[in-house]
């Protein structure tokens, strides 16, 4: 129990599930902006473990910062999300943005807490403090490094057990 709650347990969801949810909650805003989102899937990606919600969360955290990062930039804003299978009984789910990237001096600080490059009022600098919380928690990792056009994230999980289908293994 964690103030007074009891922790919710660890689900299996499917790989893509938290992309589409986070689409679902921000796609349309993104649209409306004039952002273009394109998405590649490969087919029956696997599972992962862990909580739809804060899944979720972390994509909506990474679709902001894009948007954020591409407000007033010149050329097309489009962000891009991929999601494959990887070595070691992994999935990768990367997204890129056009937003110019992140400058060098701030980019190993990115996943602390409170830190923020948006002027006062715009961010309180925990999205990315958060979702590095949560990917960790899932036994996976999550890495930033600057593209041409922009950033790129890529968030690296460990594919869902044969035992956790099993009712009361996980």
């Amino acid at each position: 129990m964690c103030g007074g709650r009891e922790r919710e347990a660890a689900e299996t969801i499917g790989g893509d599930a938290a992309v589409k949810g986070g689409l679902d909650l921000k796609g349309e805003k993104l649209r409306l902006e004039e952002v273009e989102i394109d998405v590649r899937s490969e087919e029956n990606l696997s599972n992962v473990t862990g909580h739809q919600v804060q899944l979720e969360q972390v994509f909506l955290n990474l679709l902001g910062n894009a948007r954020d990062a591409m407000e007033g930039a010149e050329g097309k804003k489009q962000i891009h999300i991929a999601l494959k299978s990887a070595k070691d009984g992994a999935i990768e789910i990367t997204t890129r943005d056009t937003g110019g990237g992140i400058p060098k001096d701030n980019i190993d600080r990115i996943f602390e807490p409170f830190f923020t490059t948006k002027e006062m009022g715009k961010g309180t600098g925990l999205g990315l403090s958060v979702s590095y919380g949560i990917i960790r928690d899932m036994d996976g990792m999550i890495e930033v490094a600057n593209i041409d056009e922009g950033a790129e994230f890529k968030i690296t999980l460990p594919m869902a057990s044969a035992a956790e289908y099993v009712e009361g293994a996980a």
